[in-house]
């Protein structure tokens, strides 16, 4: 039988949504989280970003992939925009309880900027 190949993720995402991330993730204080967050196949070239704040209007961008693969980092924060999966991944390292609260996942383009928040909540180690 033929496993579902990863790049396809994108086949069962709602069609009105661009954007996919989960709603929490939590992690244990002192490790690496990832974080990842699905778009529709047309937005390979575009900026990625994270940004954190409770709403999108204030949120602050973390880290950023200028449209490129290579991962970008900042501090202790990377993120990296996979392509053939149709994927960004923000790494967070050596978690500390100050990481916890609201990021976005968001694409950069004209008008309105396509954004989706995702609670992080970190848990003692």
């Amino acid at each position: 039988t033929m496993g579902i190949s990863p790049g396809w993720g994108w086949l069962l995402l709602p069609v009105c949504q661009a954007l996919v991330v989960p709603r929490e993730v939590s992690g244990r204080a002192g490790d690496t989280l990832s974080l990842h967050c699905w778009y529709h196949p047309g937005y390979e070239d575009y900026n990625k970003y994270w940004c954190r704040g409770a709403s999108r209007n204030t949120c602050r961008k973390v880290v950023e992939t200028a449209g490129e693969e290579v991962p970008s980092k900042h501090g202790r924060v990377s993120i990296q925009d996979k392509h053939i999966f149709y994927m960004v991944l923000l790494t967070v390292e050596n978690l500390s309880k100050e990481d916890a609260g609201s990021y976005w996942c968001g694409i950069e383009r004209k008008g309105r900027d396509l954004m989706e928040p995702v609670t992080l909540r970190v848990v003692p180690g």
